[in-house]
């Protein structure tokens, strides 16, 4: 995909953390952004911050985990903008602690955010997408969680999970349509769902809007989950065996213990090139 300029946009979870950053950088990139989150203030201010730089966005609130609200969003949007090219599946929901004091409401909400939340999505407005003939991109923000067991979450990562393989059959069944699926997994990041993350959103933002560009099966980033995905697929009982000491400051604060930063970017520029793959228009 060369470019965003004046192409549809439509961000779930966009009313702070990494959803207002990508909605930000693909409005810079005069992308048509659609800012949709369950809060609809949050939704206002983060249209307000794209306005202020001079681009363009309309809020939206809805649940990504009701079903018919879903469906009523993709209708309304494909009506007012048209099909969109690009979907970020990026609004989350996090709980933690010990797997026996989950309840059944816990479970539900988990599930129908962080699942139903990204199976809504994709079918409706993938079927725009594949019924437009001019293809598009689907990006399911799903987390390190996806593939590495993290002590006490064990409902969270189960839900990521999920959403990681759902993204990797949608991916093979959508091949040949032109729309493109991605998952991409970041480390922990600071934006209020991890106390210990200290992973700057804007940079999975970045992440994200090339993920769209490139169409890679698969992005872990930054150079921690990088190199935590890659372990997982050389060593798989290894990287089970440090999950049993990880803790969520030791996943993030690799960068802040490497004395040479250029150091780390060639390696993680390296891990980049061996997970995503060539470019794939």
């Amino acid at each position: 995909m060369a470019g965003f300029e004046n192409e549809v946009v439509v961000i779930t979870g966009a009313g702070g953390g990494i959803g207002r950053a990508v909605a930000q950088r693909f409005a810079r990139k005069k992308a048509i952004v659609i800012a949709a989150d369950l809060d609809k203030a949050r939704a206002v201010h983060t249209v307000e911050s794209i306005e202020a730089f001079g681009g363009f966005a309309t809020p939206y609130a809805v649940d990504v985990a009701d079903g018919v609200a879903m469906e009523s969003f993709a209708e309304d949007i494909h009506t007012e903008f048209g099909t969109p090219r690009v979907l970020v599946n990026n609004a989350g929901y996090v709980t933690a602690g010990p797997f026996l004091e989950h309840t059944l409401e816990d479970w539900e909400r988990l599930l129908g955010v962080n699942v139903w939340g990204l199976i809504y999505g994709c079918t409706h407005f993938g079927r725009q997408m594949v019924e437009s003939g001019r293809g598009g991109r689907i990006i399911n923000v799903t987390s390190v969680a996806a593939f590495t067991p993290i002590p006490l979450s064990t409902a969270y990562c189960a839900s990521r999970a999920a959403a990681h393989m759902l993204t990797e059959g949608l991916r093979l069944e959508f091949a040949g349509t032109g729309v493109g699926v991605t998952a991409v997994c970041p480390a922990p990041v600071h934006t209020g769902i991890y106390e210990d993350g200290d992973t700057d959103p804007g940079n999975i933002a970045r992440t994200i809007v090339r993920a769209a560009a490139r169409n890679p099966a698969v992005v872990s980033t930054p150079i921690e989950a990088r190199a935590l995905y890659l372990a997982t697929r050389v060593s798989p009982g290894g990287a089970r065996l440090a999950a049993r000491v990880l803790r969520p400051d030791r996943l993030t604060g690799l960068r802040t213990r490497v004395p040479r930063p250029s150091v780390l970017t060639r390696i993680d520029d390296y891990l980049a090139r061996k997970l995503e793959g060539p470019d794939r228009r």
